[in-house]
């Protein structure tokens, strides 16, 4: 039992599945000859869909707006008879632990891949959905491998939450930096050398204005790096950052090479993501390897901005594979009232359908579909950007994460960013990075229920 928080005990029986009749087709039966009709030729009284209500939650505290636009609206149309509520965090009260203590119901709940382990294992709302998927003859084979074979994995083949959308890294490109420079705009298929070279014709002070060409995004390159580096061992729980060799590569050349092509100008380079935009925003910075649903998100300042995607760089002997995919996944939980009725909308929203609606508001499918790939930023008001980007490169494969990646991540990039200014050298980042992990996976060891790394 966990010692966080007693196991939920809801006892939701699984009801019936919701049915929609429909006229019989075919050689018919004894009670439906095949024209609709029974046996004396009256028409069978159609069975109205039972009504159902389903809560949405999520830690992420994204708005009811923001979650109508996404979800909400489209499971209403799809499904008048079911009531769809949404409970936003606004702080103490709404948090997750909060909302399990006082045993608030929801029926869904949704977050990243950074963290939806991290926050529904501890306190045990997960709901294992294979056999209700089964049922529903919910077809994971359409969904991108990428998005859902490590997340799976993680929890021993457990299906907790499928992915609803998800994100890569692309090349954001300032064009009109690159015209002021006379540099060639980007194309797809390019490497880290190879942009770090662009970096370096672009880095200078002009004008009063100390451009940069290039600035990481550290905070994304951890959490997507394309080596695919788990945080954690999963056998031992054991921080790999000073044991695994690739870690050395990661930051030789993705933390330390771009503050090398910046050269002198590396104490210009931005120091947090905001900036990092901000900066590019403004035409102080050329390129971004961030995710394209940022031009959703700040669409108001990228209109400004005349730029466009290529496909995010890539590593001399990985070549064609981009950085991991960064999903957000939805889950039936424990608690669900009417896990056949939220089993139908988790269905619907992985189908091409929804999917599509999905791409074409600038949240990148999850579904394999090239017609829905296509439609990928259609209604966004950047129709002419490159978002086929985002597809150019094969993800990398997700290795383990399990429920203390978000903690860990957020360790290990906080060092990223000392190398990258030079506040401390490699070495003595990792192995400090290695002695935080170990604390603080001891402490969150301490609190929860074994059973969660499982």
């Amino acid at each position: 039992m966990s010692k966080l928080k007693k196991p939920l005990k809801y006892g939701a029986a699984m009801l019936a599945l919701m049915v929609f009749a429909a006229g019989c087709g075919g050689n018919g039966s004894a009670a439906d000859p095949g024209n609709g009709k029974d046996e004396a030729g009256k028409a069978p009284e159609v069975q109205k869909p039972e009504p159902a209500e389903l809560v949405f939650y999520s830690q992420n505290g994204q708005s009811e707006a923001f979650f109508n636009e996404i979800y909400g609206d489209k499971i209403r149309k799809k499904f008048p008879h079911y009531t769809i509520k949404y409970i936003q965090r606004t702080g103490p009260g709404t948090l997750l632990a909060d909302m399990v203590s006082s045993k608030t119901h929801f029926d869904f709940y949704f977050n990243t891949v950074y963290g939806f382990l991290n926050e529904v294992l501890p306190v045990e709302i997960q709901y294992d959905m294979t056999e209700l998927a089964k049922k529903h003859k919910v077809d994971l084979n359409n969904i991108d491998p990428a998005a859902i074979e490590g997340f799976r994995n993680d929890v021993g083949g457990k299906l907790f939450a499928l992915p609803t959308h998800q994100d890569v890294m692309v090349t954001l490109y300032h064009k009109d930096l690159f015209d002021k420079f006379g540099i060639p705009h980007l194309k797809d298929g390019m490497t880290w050398d190879e942009l770090y070279a662009v970096s370096k014709r672009i880095t200078r002070s002009e004008g009063g204005v100390n451009y940069i060409g290039y600035a990481p995004m550290v905070d994304y390159l951890v959490r997507l790096n394309p080596y695919s580096i788990p945080n954690l061992d999963k056998n031992t729980l054991k921080p790999t950052i000073n044991t695994d060799e690739r870690w050395k590569s990661f930051f030789e050349k993705l933390i330390v090479a771009p503050g090398e092509a910046a050269g002198t100008a590396r104490g210009e380079m931005p120091k947090d993501a905001v900036k990092v935009l901000e900066k590019f925003i403004a035409g102080e910075q050329a390129m971004v390897v961030y995710i394209p649903q940022v031009v959703k998100s700040w669409a108001d300042r990228f209109k400004t901005v005349n730029f466009d995607f290529v496909s995010a760089p890539t590593l001399p002997d990985q070549k064609g594979k981009g950085s991991m995919p960064y999903p957000v996944y939805l889950g039936i939980t424990q608690m669900a009232k009417n896990k056949d009725a939220a089993m139908e909308v988790l269905k619907f929203l992985i189908s091409d359908e929804a999917q599509t609606d999905l791409a074409k508001k600038g949240l990148m499918p999850v579904v394999k579909s090239e017609s829905v790939r296509k439609a990928y930023g259609a209604d966004t008001g950047f129709n002419n950007l490159n978002w086929g980007a985002a597809f150019y490169n094969q993800a990398a494969p997700v290795p383990y994460k399990g429920p203390m990646d978000g903690m860990v991540g957020d360790i290990y990039r906080k060092y990223a960013y000392e190398v990258m200014f030079g506040t401390t050298d490699m070495n003595t980042a990792l192995r400090k990075a290695e002695e935080e992990t170990i604390k603080q996976v001891e402490e969150f060891r301490a609190k929860v229920n074994p059973n969660v790394f499982k």
